[in-house]
């Protein structure tokens, strides 16, 4: 049984990963594909070579996340940004499209209010794989919080943090694909706690104590959650039973993987 709900809402949750990235360099355009492609499952990537046609594409199919090179031909890739959010429309939500810029040396002046914000990031020329699917995943949970659903997705990438213990618990999280571990402690000398698998929830246990939580997660591979606001939480549950029949799978699973435990330390 599907955790994704009605097809309309699939629908919503997967139509959000539209890129556009553009560079003069075939090999750049290349190789930022290929990680998208890597890392991002039913990913659309559309390609530019030059600031006017980057321009025309935006203004008539404009993407969830717009990749750029700061120089290009035409038209210089800063001012296409610039254009872009100047001719943002007030009555959308702002936070519909994000922006990755490609420059070694990035003027602080440029976007600052928006680079707060979080919808522009920049990123050096020479910026390797792991950086650039970090700014992917940063950048798409951005343009996925823009719905109205009650749910929506959240992206992780291979060694990101999901949450760490003691923080405050605004949301749950279904694993709708890749795989996490759960710690206590440090990074650097962490006590492994168990992994957590597609189908599974995470975080539900700060939910129903109404605790801060009690231990760490983080991504072991390129994982895609669902993330449920704790106030939408019973809503959720209510409507759609699968989710329902997955968070006790989940609560069983943990209750026997602690009596499991318990049952070896006793025996030593």
């Amino acid at each position: 049984m599907s955790l994704t709900g009605s097809n309309s809402a699939r629908a919503e949750l997967e139509d959000k990963r539209v890129f556009l990235v553009v560079s003069a360099s075939d090999d750049r355009r290349a190789i930022f594909n290929k990680w998208i492609d890597k890392h991002i499952t039913s990913a659309t990537v559309h390609v530019s070579s030059d600031g006017r046609d980057a321009l025309f594409k935006l203004e008539n199919a404009p993407p969830n996340v717009l990749i750029i090179d700061a120089k290009l031909p035409k038209l210089d890739g800063l001012a296409v940004v610039d254009q872009l959010l100047k001719a943002r429309n007030p009555a959308k939500k702002k936070n519909d499209f994000s922006i990755v810029i490609s420059v070694d040396l990035p003027d602080e002046e440029h976007f600052v209010d928006d680079v707060v914000r979080g919808q522009v990031q920049f990123v050096p020329e020479s910026v390797n794989e792991e950086k650039f699917t970090h700014c992917l995943t940063k950048a798409l949970n951005r343009v996925s919080m823009s719905g109205d659903l009650e749910y929506h997705l959240h992206f992780l990438a291979p060694g990101q943090i999901l949450f760490r213990e003691g923080d405050i618990a605004k949301s749950v999280y279904v694993v709708r694909r890749g795989r996490l571990c759960a710690y206590k402690g440090s990074e650097e000398s962490p006590a492994q706690l168990g992994e957590i698998h597609i189908g599974e929830f995470v975080g539900e246990m700060a939910h129903i104590n109404q605790e801060p939580r009690s231990a760490s997660v983080k991504a072991l591979e390129d994982c895609e959650l669902i993330e449920i606001p704790n106030g939408s939480l019973d809503l959720v549950l209510f409507s759609k039973p699968a989710w329902a029949q997955a968070l006790m799978r989940t609560l069983s699973r943990r209750l026997k993987r602690i009596n499991e435990t318990l049952a070896k330390t006793s025996q030593k």
